[in-house]
């Protein structure tokens, strides 16, 4: 940490250095962890950069690799503000950087609770997340949290040949698909019943502040390739602060000409301060139930699949506290109008204000510990393909990321 002399109040910078697993045949690059420098998008024709000695390093190249905008281009951008700012500070800096933030484990909570003194601070800045579609400077004030829940569906003991038993037994796969789609219309709008009556309807306050945030819904869409968008909301905003549904893998069927016998699905639920997570998985879980599914929670016996028409194994996904990660600020609270200012300061009238963020950040350890208003600030391009292959982050993003922490520690 470095003390100011006269500080107004402490800050405490929190950013993460670990990044997702890969897989090296997706990328463009022969080491996803070996980065490198290229003169624009690889869609854009970007080429690498060899002779980087003698390079000027424009606003639009960027540096490709696992982790590069999620999350070390923060920390480097911390660094640098550090090293401009000092003897100028006007608050207290702490840090502290985390190595388990995409695998959630528990050494976070541990540090928070063992190293009080250390880690307490009157706010809390997140570095993580992606700048608004817009390219402006972004602050968020609060950040979903998640559960789920593993569904396997059983349809017999084992897979059978599916020109024997075709059009007679039931196929695995199949069931699954219905049940799917059961859960989600043809819009996107999940129709499990209550899943949205946490939070529906807004406040005006709520409305507001989504509906001050520059629509950039067409920039996404043609930078990405999505041909029309799915959802319960009228807007991106309102979504992010809606609870998500999501299948992130479905498994079933086998090589050999078969009928599956088993299916699975994992379903993941991006949640919002207003959900709790038990209730949200248990609103799952009670539609399954009520679509005719004999819930087990471990694989099922002969005699089981045999007395119940359908059968579904259900293991569920739930936070060990029992809190989803969901957290919110007041944007009025006396140090998120600092941080705001702050941003303002250094760009003016052309900063994002998001009310949610639609990932999740670790902020609850210290939300929990000390009740310090916490905000988070987005540095790194909105197309900088996190958690996917060929990520990178901008040298423009990184250059006004120093900018921007450079004000928040001298305002």
């Amino acid at each position: 940490q470095r003390k100011a002399k006269r500080a107004a109040r402490t800050i405490l910078f929190y950013i993460h250095y670990d990044g997702q697993p890969i897989d090296p045949k997706r990328w463009d690059q022969p080491d996803p962890f070996h980065p490198v420098i290229r003169t624009d998008t690889i869609a854009a024709g970007g080429r690498i950069v060899g002779d980087i000695a003698n390079a000027q390093f424009p606003d639009s190249w960027r540096i490709y690799g696992r982790a590069a905008a999620d999350d070390k281009a923060p920390i480097i951008a911390f660094l640098n503000a550090m090293d401009a700012v000092q003897g100028k500070e006007t608050s207290n800096i702490k840090v502290i950087l985390d190595g388990e933030e995409e695998g959630g484990g528990k050494g976070l909570k541990q540090v928070v609770a063992e190293h009080p003194d250390d880690l307490r601070s009157d706010l809390l800045i997140i570095l993580d997340g992606p700048q608004h579609a817009s390219g402006r400077p972004t602050i968020f004030f609060g950040a979903r949290g998640g559960a789920g829940l593993s569904v396997t569906i059983y349809t017999a003991k084992q897979s059978m040949h599916s020109g024997n038993y075709g059009n007679w037994m039931p196929d695995a796969n199949v069931r699954m698909a219905q049940l799917i789609s059961s859960m989600v219309d043809s819009t996107g709008k999940v129709m499990i019943p209550g899943f949205y009556s946490d939070v529906l309807p807004f406040s005006p306050a709520a409305s507001s502040m989504m509906h001050a945030v520059p629509e950039a819904s067409e920039r996404i869409r043609a930078a990405f390739g999505i041909g029309s968008t799915d959802g319960a909301a009228t807007s991106l905003q309102e979504g992010l602060n809606l609870p998500s549904f999501s299948v992130h893998s479905l498994n079933g069927g086998e090589p050999g000409g078969v009928i599956a016998a088993r299916s699975t699905a994992d379903i993941r639920m991006r949640l919002v301060k207003e959900n709790d997570p038990k209730i949200m998985v248990e609103r799952v879980i009670d539609h399954i139930r009520a679509q005719g599914y004999f819930i087990v929670a471990s694989d099922p016996d002969v005699e089981t699949l045999f007395s119940h028409a359908k059968v579904a194994k259900i293991v569920p996904r739930i936070p060990e506290n029992g809190e989803s990660g969901a957290w919110r600020t007041n944007p009025d609270n006396p140090q998120a109008v600092f941080a705001t200012e702050a941003l303002r300061a250094a760009w003016g009238k052309n900063i994002v204000l998001i009310r949610t963020l639609g990932g999740t950040v670790p902020a609850l350890p210290f939300i929990d510990e000390f009740h310090v208003p916490t905000v988070g600030i987005s540095l790194a391009n909105f197309d900088d393909n996190q958690h996917s292959e060929n990520e990178n982050v901008r040298l423009g993003n990184l250059f006004d990321g120093v900018v921007t922490l450079a004000v928040l520690m001298t305002h």
